[in-house]
Order: C-alpha cells, then sequence, then structure tokens
C-alpha cells in the first residue's frame, strides 16, 4: 500500500514538474535558454522529451475519444495506442531537428555540437502537447505550432548560439513562413472541393 501510494505521488511530481518546465519555458524562454546546461549527455534531455511526449499522447488519446464521441470511426485500439506511438514520435523529431539544428549552426558559424542542439529541441518539444489540439485546426494549427517554434528557435539562437537577433530571424522567420506556406496549401488540397455540377442532357422530342 505504501509502495503504491509512494509511486503515485512520484508520477504526481514528474506531471507537475513536466507541467512547470513547459509554463517556464513558454512564459520565459529567454532565461531558460541562457542557463540552458550544455553538456551532461543525452539521457537527461532524453528522458524531458519523453516526458512531454507522454503528456503529448495523453492528449492525444482525450482528443481521439472526443472524436469517437461525435461519432468518429476510431478504433480503441488505434486510440490507446497513442500513448506509446506518440512519445517515439517526439523523440524522433527531436533527434532530426538536433542534427539539421546542428547543421545550420555550423554553416552560421557557431557551435555545431549535436548535444546542444539536442538539448534545445528538448526545450522546443514542449509544444508538442498542445500542437496536439492546435494541429486539428485547418489552416490556423500547424501556422500557430510553426510561429511558436520559430518564436523559441530564434530565441535559443540569441541566447544559446549567441547568434545576431536579425540574423535569428532571417533564417528561422523566414524557414517557418515558408513551411507555414506549404501547411497553409496542403491544408487547402486536402478540403474536400464541391464537386462540379454538369446540366443534365435533355432529350428535346418534337411532336
Amino acid at each position: 500500500m505504501t509502495q503504491a501510494v509512494c509511486e503515485c505521488g512520484t508520477i504526481r511530481q514528474k506531471i507537475l514538474e513536466t507541467l512547470r518546465f513547459i509554463k517556464q519555458v513558454l512564459l520565459d524562454p529567454a532565461t531558460q535558454f541562457r542557463h540552458m546546461p550544455r553538456q551532461g549527455g543525452f539521457i537527461e534531455p532524453l528522458i524531458a522529451i519523453a516526458a512531454l511526449g507522454l503528456l503529448a499522447g495523453v492528449v492525444r488519446v482525450l482528443v481521439t475519444f472526443y472524436y469517437m464521441v461525435n461519432g468518429a470511426e476510431v478504433g480503441l485500439f488505434t486510440a490507446l495506442s497513442s500513448i506509446i506511438t506518440t512519445p517515439i514520435t517526439v523523440v524522433a523529431f527531436c533527434y532530426i531537428g538536433a542534427f539539421l539544428l546542428s547543421v545550420i549552426m555550423k554553416l552560421l558559424g557557431a557551435d555545431p555540437s549535436l548535444e546542444i542542439a539536442f538539448r534545445v529541441t528538448s526545450y522546443l518539444a514542449i509544444v508538442s502537447p498542445a500542437a496536439v489540439i492546435l494541429t486539428a485546426i485547418p489552416y490556423v494549427g500547424n501556422i500557430a505550432v510553426l510561429a511558436i517554434l520559430a518564436y523559441l528557435l530564434v530565441i535559443a539562437a540569441i541566447e544559446v548560439y549567441q547568434l545576431n537577433s536579425n540574423t535569428a530571424w532571417m533564417v528561422f522567420g523566414t524557414g517557418a513562413a515558408a513551411l507555414a506556406l506549404l501547411s497553409a496549401v496542403s491544408d487547402y488540397r486536402q478540403q474536400p472541393q464541391p464537386e462540379s455540377v454538369q446540366p443534365a442532357a435533355v432529350d428535346v422530342h418534337h411532336r
């Protein structure tokens, strides 16, 4: 009984720590990136990303259940599997993002350390729980997520990599704008298009 209580307390503490981390990065990203540890290995940021991914998975399950209640044909297994697939997806995206960020920083003459880039992406992963909800909104959702990520990347570029503000906005702002445009075009193409109505042929018989 005592062990179960301790485990529940630990889980609750982890959830509160994750929510506190999200709040701190969103409300004061400059301070958080400025004091971000540059060393310490990959395990710590990986755990943080997994926790954020798990939270995003829970949100996805709740969103899926909402759609199921409203008539969407989604299997129960598909809904519950998000608890596993979403954290894996978030971790994978963070690894890919860290690699791309390290390449960009190398091109810009900044520190190309993959560990630092991975730690930056672990901070960016705070967007994942909200992204589950936002991306369900056509057009606006993806643009909002990209805008938040671009802003956080600019702050990280300034505080972590010591880049000039104009350079940071030019690189990441332009990139986010291009992705937002592609996202809007993709959303538009996925929307059901009204079928063109052809006039029915009418046979006219002269009597």
